[in-house]
């Protein structure tokens, strides 16, 4: 795909990103996404085939972006494990309690529940591929010399688990989220927990 064509192609998906942020799918139109991005709606079919297709889209590049923000575990081994873990654990609690990710969830959860592609589409391309991740950093030799872990799959979801609690939930009820002081401290101590459970 040429240069221009991947730049319009990835303006609309970040000005549907907005729109279905600000109004949710159903209220959100072709029309409307054109009419900031120029072009025609036949631009939009040809890329993206319909709003399905479009709002397909708009999951990969979200969780694509929110992945290489979160997830960099593997350029972190010289760090301390811990601080590796606390680093990770803010960031990941962060995306996932914040726009886009957060109101992604909504509008699955609201608008696809009963659709098989949309909702498998994101899980494969965003918290799965985060628990793959994950898991193949609990194995590595850098983490097996200092934690004893026979279940890598189990001690994922504990720490998890352990990073999300309710904090997910409530963002999704439109609770305010944590202060960077509750955020540090909470984090820290998930961490912890998670270290006492595997240490050697």
């Amino acid at each position: 795909m040429r240069a221009s064509t991947e730049k319009k192609r990835t303006r609309i998906i970040e000005v549907a990103t907005e729109l279905f942020i600000e109004q949710g799918y159903k209220d959100t139109s072709l029309d409307q996404i054109v009419a900031i991005c120029g072009g025609s709606k036949q631009t939009l079919y040809r890329y993206f085939s319909n709003k399905e297709g479009l709002f397909f889209e708009v999951l990969a590049h979200n969780t694509k972006t929110n992945i290489e923000s979160v997830f960099q575990l593997s350029d972190k081994q010289n760090k301390p494990l811990q601080e590796t873990l606390e680093e990770f654990a803010k960031k990941y609690l962060c995306g996932i309690c914040s726009n886009p990710m957060l109101s992604l969830y909504r509008i699955i959860s609201a608008d696809f529940n009963k659709h098989d592609s949309i909702p498998n589409q994101f899980w494969q391309t965003g918290p799965a591929r985060i628990h793959q991740y994950l898991i193949e950093f609990l194995k590595s030799e850098a983490v097996s010399q200092q934690l004893n872990i026979d279940d890598p799959d189990l001690a994922c979801g504990q720490l998890l688990a352990l990073i999300k609690l309710d904090y997910q939930n409530k963002a999704l009820m439109g609770f305010e989220f944590l202060s960077d002081e509750e955020l540090n401290t909470h984090t820290k101590k998930a961490v912890m927990a998670f270290l006492r459970l595997y240490q050697r």
